[in-house]
């Protein structure tokens, strides 16, 4: 065993009460300060997040992917309803259902093929704010469990 697998299970329990902690506050702000269900907010992030996946390559460079604005460069690719489906486990009329949801608020797009892309737009003010304070909690929360796991008891 590892020294990081030997601090993890001589820390397991503050760890996880630190991950659970920083992963139920992030539900809970999302919920409240985003206004959306937590399995919309996942469709939305699926949706963002594959359809940018295949420019993100290993070892990259921020100055390689990003514009000024910090957005992505080139193009967002479009995900078919059926790779929503399979990746976020949800049936597929509710999937169908969440998407015209976010579309009718904007956070994603429709193609003329049927596939959906989260635009630009769909990144707000209270959006863009959400995701600076979600950073800096990660960040702490990562701090917290860093300093959990070098003072744990290996003896």
């Amino acid at each position: 065993m590892d020294n990081f697998d030997q601090r993890f299970e001589k820390s397991f329990s503050m760890v996880a009460f630190a991950t659970n902690r920083h992963l139920v506050d992030h539900m809970r702000r999302l919920v409240q300060l985003l206004d959306m269900d937590i399995d919309s907010a996942m469709l939305w992030g699926l949706v963002a997040h594959l359809s940018v996946a295949h420019a993100m390559h290993p070892g990259a460079r921020p100055s390689d992917l990003l514009a000024p604005d910090g957005f992505m460069l080139g193009e967002a690719r479009p995900v078919r309803l059926a790779d929503l489906v399979q990746v976020s486990g949800l049936p597929k009329e509710t999937v169908r259902r969440k998407l015209e949801k976010l579309r009718e608020h904007g956070k994603v797009e429709r193609t003329e093929d049927g596939r959906w892309v989260a635009p630009r737009s769909g990144v707000d003010a209270a959006t863009y704010e959400f995701t600076r304070e979600s950073v800096k909690r990660l960040l702490q929360t990562a701090r917290v469990i860093e300093n959990i796991l070098q003072h744990a008891r290996l003896d």
